[in-house]
């Protein structure tokens, strides 16, 4: 468990201040009130946040009816150790994919491209059972391919916004024009926080995500491809423009 800090002033708040029951951990110099799970799991969000000077790669823009703030996933460091392992994986699985198309076009009497391999195994025509296996077979490790492929595509030109609109909260990620978009009333938010677990690999890192808690219990996660400070920017951007939209306290703050 995390010693509870409080974001605005640094100070580590004591236990008197503490109310585990409650779920509250209360700074008493800057009169904040946080829950006290935020602080355990995760980093608490800066309130200070400037919209008007967002960090490089992130952006934020009035609109009609309300804001949208955003941020890139682009990052060369992740791009190229991606791009060459799915360069890697993809051109194994090429192989063996035309050995599998090249056994179905000759099932279905169709011509096969010279350039492809015979649709041969253990010295015989593949047949039909063979066939199918084979493709059931690639089937996860092409889906694992493409989610590379995806993965680079989207730490050169992926992205992430938070927009606010008549009410509507929409959080978008993708790439362009193809994005995922999920939706929820903004006075259903409960609070947004940024967690940090450690990282299912074994390198001993830990793994950052912004969470949006809905009053109904369920949690929206996003940004887990972006660099700290662009995911940090974020999280408070959109927890301020909801809060105007609202036109209420900080989610946060004590009332």
């Amino acid at each position: 468990m995390r010693t509870p800090t409080c974001s605005n002033c640094g100070r580590i708040i004591p236990a008197d201040d503490v109310n585990v029951a409650r779920d509250v951990a209360f700074c008493r110099p800057c009169n904040l009130a946080y829950p006290l799970s935020t602080l355990a799991s995760g980093l608490a969000l800066d309130h200070t946040v400037d919209l008007h000077q967002p960090p490089p790669g992130c952006w934020h823009r009035p609109t009609g009816m309300g804001a949208v703030a955003g941020a890139s996933h682009r990052s060369l460091l992740m791009a190229l150790p991606l791009l060459g392992v799915a360069l890697f994986w993809n051109g194994i699985v090429s192989i063996f994919v035309s050995l599998a198309l090249a056994s179905t076009l000759h099932l279905l009497g169709l011509p096969v491209p010279d350039w492809f391999p015979a649709p041969r195994m253990n010295g015989e025509t593949m047949g039909t059972g063979m066939t199918v296996f084979l493709w059931l077979f690639l089937t996860p490790f092409i889906v694992i391919g493409l989610g590379m492929i995806g993965a680079f595509l989207s730490s050169i030109a992926g992205k992430t916004e938070v927009r606010v609109d008549r009410g509507v909260v929409a959080i978008a990620t993708g790439i362009g024009p193809i994005c995922r978009n999920r939706r929820f009333q903004a006075s259903d938010l409960k609070e947004i926080r940024i967690e940090e677990h450690p990282s299912k690999s074994n390198n001993g890192g830990s793994q950052k995500q912004i969470v949006a808690e809905l009053r109904n219990g369920k949690s929206i996660r996003f940004g887990s491809m972006l660099r700290d400070k662009r995911r940090g920017f974020l999280a408070a951007a959109a927890e301020k423009i909801i809060r105007d939209q609202n036109s209420v306290a900080p989610l946060h703050q004590a009332s």
